[in-house]
């Protein structure tokens, strides 16, 4: 009996013993290492994650998204919990080879990627297998709703959603926005459960001048025009001639910001390439004669039949045998020989001084970056016969933006406009900022650059931009064939040349400025018969879209 007793007493202290070492233990972790250990489980529940607010949007000037980002995960697997995975189904879920998955999981690694920026229903087809070690991050996937629409301005972003080119890049840090942090906690079954967000979205765009269907027939007509031309590229800008915005900048070959890019396609030839401007630089000339010495309006000048000799190895040449010929004439037959002549009356100081007025040899201020300023040497480093060649729009260079401005410095009066890309940008659906059209200086009287209207409408009603013409509507304009100058070679080549049209409608109110250049054609260069038709393409489908004909129809009868 007492060795029963015994044993109970010691069964009993036993118990004690072992709750007195339990509780003596959880006081020491809960209330002695509290801290501690509430600690090391948060590490290991909880993780702090940080994330960026969805990139802002870019819009036309109608609010037609342009680019905007969505949210996307990245895919990755924890390799030590990667055993039993099936690659095969894995690798048809993920579009990943086989290969490819195995050599990722034998890398000594813990976790390694396999796919990012997949879209909803791509994360929901590997999940629903329910992969041994797969989980994902969430990320950014930017997307361009018009596809190739304005691509060249709007620019694109990289994988790490940084912009690379165009407003993408100019705009980069106001569009990325604000860094987020949030916590989650993994519960029971490894799911993650968002605990805390410390701060809001903010909703951040960017609003363009581009008129996105004005874009739209830019780009339309260059891409069917490059199939009978095979040039080297074509570019067209259309710009509003008094508030110097720029309602489309299209060029041809493009790309698909959507799809894979070479980085060589990201550059802006509208800007980035300067070349001689043949005879459109000829409203410059025309400018200076008129405004320094009105009274050429009613001299004629005799062009030598098409042949003059300027020195003794330089000899220039016109496209037809012209004799005696009016400023008029001279201007809408683009005589070369007539305005070397007539630069001579002008003199080299003048026409410098008027070519850097109307903007050449400088940058234009527009937003975007990558301009080049061509090139415009001092008149005081001028050969004794530049004078006369550049009259006529060779021994200088020039970028597409710097001659639409000074055909849109004409067309609103004589008022040369800094061109505009961007039109506003917005915080939270505020303006912050408006950018508003700038003047930049008056270069020309209302008088001149009526004269010089004129004589643009003469070249499209019977000199070379006939084929600019369309009825019921004025069009000024001028055509421009310039020789390419090869560097390795020192000489004007004999096969490459830039064709050029430039002009206003309608003439005498005009509401767009376009320009078109055709970079290399193959077979005929002449811009009469290759810019000048893909002129007219561009304007009859813009009369149709700003409803110009209806406007001016009854004025016409």
């Amino acid at each position: 009996m007492r060795t029963v007793r015994y044993k109970i007493i010691f069964i009993c202290l036993f118990i004690f013993f072992m709750f007195f070492i339990i509780g003596s233990r959880l006081f020491w972790v809960q209330i002695v290492n509290y801290t501690f250990f509430a600690q090391e489980v948060s590490k290991q529940s909880k993780r702090i994650k940080k994330t960026q607010t969805l990139r802002g949007n870019i819009y036309d000037r109608n609010m037609v998204t342009l680019a905007t980002s969505m949210v996307a995960e990245s895919c990755y697997i924890e390799t030590k919990k990667a055993n039993g995975l099936d690659v095969e189904l894995f690798s048809k879920c993920t579009g990943i080879s086989p290969a490819d998955i195995r050599s990722k999981l034998n890398q000594n690694k813990n976790s390694v990627l396999i796919k990012r920026k997949l879209l909803p229903d791509e994360v929901l087809k590997i999940k629903s297998k329910n992969f041994p070690g797969v989980y994902f991050e969430k990320e950014q996937l930017r997307f361009y709703p018009e596809n190739s629409l304005a691509n060249y301005v709007v620019g694109v972003v990289g994988t790490d959603n940084k912009g690379l080119s165009g407003v993408e890049y100019l705009f980069d840090d106001f569009l990325t926005g604000l860094a987020k942090k949030y916590v989650v906690m993994k519960d029971g079954k490894g799911r993650e459960i968002i605990l805390d967000n410390d701060s809001e979205d903010e909703n951040r765009y960017v609003v363009l001048t581009i008129d996105s269907r004005l874009q739209h027939i830019a780009e339309a007509v260059l891409k069917k025009a490059h199939k009978t031309t095979n040039a080297k590229s074509l570019t067209c800008i259309i710009q509003n001639p008094y508030t110097g915005e720029i309602l489309a900048m299209a060029s041809y070959p493009s790309y698909d910001p959507n799809k894979k890019i070479d980085p060589k396609m990201l550059k802006n030839i509208s800007l980035g390439d300067a070349f001689e401007p043949g005879s459109v630089f000829k409203i410059v000339t025309a400018a200076a004669a008129l405004e320094k010495h009105p009274e050429v309006l009613s001299k004629n000048f005799f062009c030598e039949n098409g042949s003059y000799k300027l020195a003794k190895n330089i000899t220039i040449h016109d496209h037809e045998k012209y004799g005696l010929l009016s400023f008029q004439d001279m201007f809408a037959y683009s005589s070369n020989i007539g305005f070397a002549k007539l630069a001579r009356i002008i003199g080299k100081q003048d026409l410098w001084q008027y070519a850097r007025s109307f903007g050449f040899g400088m940058n234009t201020g527009i937003e975007l970056t990558g301009e080049t300023s061509g090139r415009l040497e001092p008149a005081s480093k001028w050969s004794g016969v530049s004078c006369e060649i550049i009259s006529f729009g060779q021994e200088l260079s020039a970028n597409a933006l710097q001659i639409i401005n000074s055909f849109s410095t004409v067309a609103n009066g004589g008022v040369l406009m800094e061109p505009k890309i961007i039109k506003s940008i917005f915080c939270n659906n505020k303006d912050i900022q408006t950018f508003e059209p700038v003047k930049i200086r008056r270069v020309i009287s209302p008088a001149t650059a009526d004269s010089i209207r004129k004589m643009l409408e003469a070249v499209v009603e019977y000199g070379t931009g006939v084929q600019a013409k369309i009825d019921g509507i004025k069009i000024a304009g001028k055509t421009g064939t310039a020789q390419k100058y090869d560097k390795h070679l020192k000489r004007y080549s004999d096969s490459k040349y830039v064709s050029l049209f430039a002009g206003f409608f309608p003439s005498k109110k005009p509401e767009v400025t376009i320009l078109v250049i055709v970079d290399e054609p193959k077979g005929d260069y002449w811009a009469s018969s290759v810019a000048t038709p893909i002129f007219r393409n561009i304007s009859s489908n813009i009369l149709e879209y700003l409803n110009i004909r209806q406007e001016n129809k009854f004025a016409l009868k």
